[in-house]
């Protein structure tokens, strides 16, 4: 922990080291006096500044859902792999899972098909939940052995905190549960070792045409300021399994809004702005089918009114929908008389500005890739000389991007963060090239900035100095596993930030620090 460095007696430096003890090291922080004495040496440790970010593997036990040897019922198992400290260990996760070729304690997944992601995909992560596109290979799978994938999938994915909730597609589609693909799978949870056989029936008993049941669902909210769609699971009723009635369910859920998230934009209330029924549309061959949908021309007032741009509710739909939905490749969408054949999205962070065609009028989640946000906490300055946490909608392939994440404390508060009023952490905004590199070793965060941080930080108060440190301290803390913080300026560890704050040592997170208006 960083030690407070102040010219005192021997016996002022035991009572203080004492007193630290006793209340907790989390809010010390090494400060020089006015003539740069120093009592106390640094600790010393073998770390280099790093220069570039460093995405180095690590190994790790985590945990596989697999099928038990002894009696076929999923179990989980510890297995040793290599995950990256800059991305989310889902997608290493599944890859051993699908490849995992057996022991004598536990089954390959299936031996029934070959299991991977879909080219080009990741696990999409957001909302605390989860969406796993498989590639066509699951399709050899029949109904009941994608069922037993999709459980094990879950429960292998949910070991993390941050992923509470699954769903599981095949090529960008919700197969369903049934022959007849009229019954959705929903967002699965984390199940114990129950047998998956009696989960099964449970799940077909609601099969029966026009009964109504209750699932769990992925919704997809509009990020405030149109930058894309956060997701959230809810419970949902249904009245009935037809595509047109899970729809309208899905479209009154959308428009009560989220439960949870301090980010998102309300949405009018679509249901009423419908003017006609849903309709299920059935492509030719094996396609699957669209679900086409009709709004009145006042949507169009409705949305503005909301500040939903028209992009953002096609995305909004597009992936609810698609999810949930069995079979489902696509929607179609009208307003008034006019078929939306396109979108120019405005606000988004990657894509802004550029056309998006739907082919014959059906739009796909693939092509709203860039759409899907999840939320990073950043700290800053309060007006009570503290700081506080506040959540930003950022896309969420970059939320384990600590260069990212140092660029979006370097913008300072915006008026879409979860929480306002706040300051700036720094007095003048840092460059993504004043950060000389980014790592990690360990639970340490390696991070080397340039001496221009020094004249950016000019005059700051030592109180000032120390909120700007543990903004950066916090906010790169958040990330899963990292405990500690060690800072370079021009690769050493010499001098202070601003005049006050040793660069020297080691920062713990300070909790203490922290004051939620």
């Amino acid at each position: 922990m960083k030690r407070m460095r102040r010219p005192r007696a021997l016996k002022a430096l035991s009572l203080a080291a004492c007193l630290c003890l006793l209340g907790g090291c989390t809010a010390s922080i090494p400060v020089k006096d006015s003539n740069g004495s120093v009592t106390l040496p640094p600790p010393r440790g073998e770390y280099t500044a790093p220069l570039g970010d460093a995405g180095e593997s690590f190994a790790q036990t985590v945990m596989l859902c697999l099928p038990s040897a002894q009696n076929r019922q999923l179990q989980m198992f510890p297995e040793r792999i290599l995950l990256s400290h800059s991305r989310h260990p889902a997608d290493y996760t599944l890859r051993k899972l699908f490849s995992f070729t057996g022991t004598t304690a536990a089954l390959p997944l299936t031996d029934k098909a070959q299991l991977s992601l879909s080219p080009g995909s990741a696990v999409e992560t957001s909302g605390q939940t989860a969406t796993v596109n498989l590639a066509a290979g699951a399709l050899a799978l029949d109904n009941k052995e994608r069922y037993l994938v999709s459980r094990a999938i879950a429960n292998t994915l949910t070991q993390w905190g941050d992923i509470r909730f699954v769903n599981v597609l095949v090529n960008g589609r919700q197969l369903g549960v049934d022959t007849a693909s009229t019954l959705p799978l929903g967002s699965l949870t984390r199940t114990g070792n129950e047998d998956v056989n009696a989960l099964w029936e449970a799940m077909n008993r609601q099969a029966a045409p026009g009964t109504g049941f209750g699932s769990v669902a992925t919704l997809y909210f509009p990020a405030k300021a149109g930058r894309g769609v956060l997701a959230e699971a809810q419970a949902v009723n249904f009245t009935g399994n037809s595509l047109p009635q899970m729809a309208l369910a899905l479209l009154q859920a959308l428009s009560a809004g989220p439960q949870t998230l301090p980010n998102a934009a309300p949405l009018p209330d679509l249901v009423t702005l419908l003017s006609a029924e849903p309709e299920a549309v059935e492509q030719p061959g094996a396609a699957g089918r669209t679900l086409r949908l009709r709004f009145y021309e006042g949507a169009n007032e409705a949305l503005i009114s909301a500040g939903v741009p028209r992009s953002i509710l096609m995305a909004a739909l597009t992936f609810t929908l698609t999810t949930f939905l069995p079979y489902t490749t696509g929607i179609e969408v009208s307003i008034g008389a006019e078929q939306v054949n396109a979108v120019v999205p405005a606000g988004l962070y990657e894509g802004a500005g550029e056309e998006i065609i739907f082919e014959r009028g059906v739009m796909q989640r693939s092509q709203f890739a860039h759409f899907l946000l999840d939320e990073c906490s950043l700290y800053f300055p309060n007006a009570f000389g503290s700081l506080s946490r506040t959540s930003r909608a950022i896309p969420y392939y970059q939320t384990f991007n600590p260069r990212y994440l140092f660029n979006q404390l370097a913008l300072g508060p915006v008026n879409t963060d979860s929480v306002t009023g706040l300051s700036a952490a720094f007095p003048a905004p840092p460059r993504d090239a004043d950060l000389l590199g980014i790592s990690r070793q360990g639970d340490a965060s390696l991070v080397n900035l340039s001496g221009n941080l020094r004249g950016l930080t000019a005059g700051l108060s030592a109180e000032r100095e120390k909120l700007m440190v543990y903004a950066l301290v916090n906010t790169l803390s958040d990330q899963r596993g990292i405990r500690r913080v060690r800072f370079f300026i021009d690769g050493k560890q010499e001098g202070t930030f601003a005049g006050s704050v040793d660069v020297a040592g080691e920062f713990l997170r300070n909790e203490g620090i922290i004051r939620q208006p």
